[in-house]
């Protein structure tokens, strides 16, 4: 979030962070778990200030920061661990919405359906959450760039888009 430094305390604000540090600027409590709700007012901030391109960037930044499973070792290991990623950076009424230990995985916030293309260097994620659509598509070409720095991504919007009112995104990432 340095990158929108000056967007920050607004975005903090939105969030309703109540931690301050020492010289009283609001500041996020790493161990502290945060409404998602009171996320999507901040990623609707951000696009109501930036734009879709700021979204991008803000998804762009999760790979780097988010937990992911140990597992991962190239672009589609990467890329289909999105989904456990997600819910293990999430809880629902106080609970982890995935366990490493049992693998069990709590449904509610929806999911990133990875489907691999046989033969190609191209894979395909159905994503039907309640994030944007334009943070998705950085959190994912993030993700992907991690491994195969050239990867694209492009939306296939002929298969619907959440901003327009469909349920799910599609995503292809080709390498």
């Amino acid at each position: 979030m340095k990158s929108f430094s000056v967007l920050l305390g607004v975005l903090l604000e939105t969030m309703k962070v109540q931690a301050r540090d020492a010289q009283g600027n609001l500041v996020i409590d790493v161990n502290t778990w945060y409404p998602l709700e009171d996320y999507l007012q901040a990623y609707k901030k951000i696009d109501s200030l930036l734009g879709g391109r700021g979204l991008e960037k803000v998804g762009s930044i999760v790979p780097q920061k988010a937990v992911f499973p140990a597992n991962i070792r190239d672009i589609r290991s990467a890329l289909a661990s999105i989904d456990v990623a997600y819910h293990m950076n999430h809880r629902k009424d106080g609970k982890d919405m995935f366990n490493p230990v049992t693998g069990t995985m709590l449904d509610g916030i929806g999911h990133y359906a990875f489907q691999a293309v046989e033969g190609k260097n191209e894979a395909h994620l159905v994503v039907s959450n309640p994030y944007p659509c334009r943070f998705d598509m950085g959190l994912i070409k993030g993700m992907a760039q991690r491994f195969e720095p050239q990867a694209t991504l492009t939306h296939d919007v002929s298969a619907g888009c959440r901003h327009k009112g469909a349920s799910a995104c599609t995503y292809v990432v080709q390498w």
